[in-house]
């Protein structure tokens, strides 16, 4: 009697300690909830990937670093610049080709000071200086020739006179038929 007794009394233990044991661990569990993401966050991170993917392609295509590029009268890139620089030097890594960084009204020290700036920017970032061609090109390509583009303008203006005073003897051809 004894003997069963303290196998009841060991099987009530081990069922009461399994007992605690399932309240304590349910007592533990955390119901974690889901938040669904924001999808206008979401679309508004879409946009922004979109719009640095379109503006790296246009400074690729301009390849031009301009003077507002620059530090004022000075040889080192504003914060704009070095954006603009570490996009061109990311391809001009790998696509060797044309680099412009425009003069416009500097002389020739501080130019020349902006050019060796650049371009041993370009060696740390590790773009092999020897491929690429950097001068005062205009952005995007060669561009056309300035003399072209006056006489473009010109025959322009002479055909738009042509025009006025073809429209203006109308004009007073007609009132002129009109008092008769």
């Amino acid at each position: 009697m004894v003997l069963i007794k303290k196998n009841v009394l060991i099987k009530l233990g081990i069922v009461m300690e399994m007992i605690f044991c399932c309240t304590l661990n349910n007592g533990c569990v955390e119901t974690v909830q889901r938040e669904s993401p924001d999808k206008s966050l979401i679309n508004a991170e879409i946009i922004n990937t979109l719009n640095d993917i379109a503006m790296q392609n246009a400074i690729v295509s301009q390849h031009t670093l301009f003077p507002y590029h620059f530090v004022k009268n000075g040889e080192k890139l504003n914060q704009l610049g070095q954006r603009d620089l570490t996009v061109l030097a990311k391809h001009l890594e790998e696509n060797p080709g044309n680099l412009n960084i425009r003069r416009n009204n500097i002389s020739k020290e501080p130019y020349q000071a902006r050019v060796t700036f650049v371009i041993d920017k370009l060696k740390e970032a590790g773009v092999e200086v020897e491929r690429i061609s950097v001068s005062d090109g205009m952005p995007g390509g060669p561009g056309m020739a300035s003399e072209k583009i006056l006489t473009i303008l010109e025959r322009q203006e002479k055909a738009t006179a042509a025009a006025r005073t073809g429209a203006a003897d109308t004009t007073l051809s007609t009132r002129t038929r009109g008092k008769r």
